[in-house]
């Protein structure tokens, strides 16, 4: 997950994104990784897409099973991935290809012109699950 949310900080970096839009989709990415490793165990795909008007970014594994928003205890310390992004998220989704699915998700930028520092279309990198 390190890896994950040391890129998204690094493309982020190349914006002028306020420090809050940057901290949730940090924290959004983490979260999806987490749960690559967790339930998908295989390698993930991070992608980020930035505009005026908001941040796109998805996590791709290459397991075909659908995540599962669960109940969680109040006493748990795990389980609440999902639920966290779909408070943080402006919108979320789960999109399944080929080869496995895409979790994604958007945040809306309060003002339009935060990102007056251009990124390329799609910044994407490919991490490795830890060794188990």
């Amino acid at each position: 997950m390190g890896e994950a949310r040391s890129f998204l900080r690094d493309v982020l970096a190349e914006t002028d994104a306020p420090p809050d839009l940057v901290d949730s989709a940090v924290l959004l990415v983490s979260e999806l990784a987490t749960n690559v490793t967790l339930h998908a165990r295989t390698h993930l795909q991070v992608s980020v897409r930035v505009s005026d008007s908001e941040l796109w970014a998805e996590v791709k594994d290459w397991n075909s099973r659908m995540p599962q928003p669960c109940d969680t205890p109040a006493d748990a310390t795990t389980g609440r991935g999902l639920q966290l992004v779909d408070a943080i998220a402006s919108s979320w989704g789960v999109t399944r290809d080929s080869d496995g699915k895409m979790v994604w998700f958007r945040l809306e930028l309060d003002h339009a012109g935060y990102l007056e520092r251009r990124l390329a279309p799609r910044r994407t990198r490919s991490l490795a699950p830890p060794l188990s």
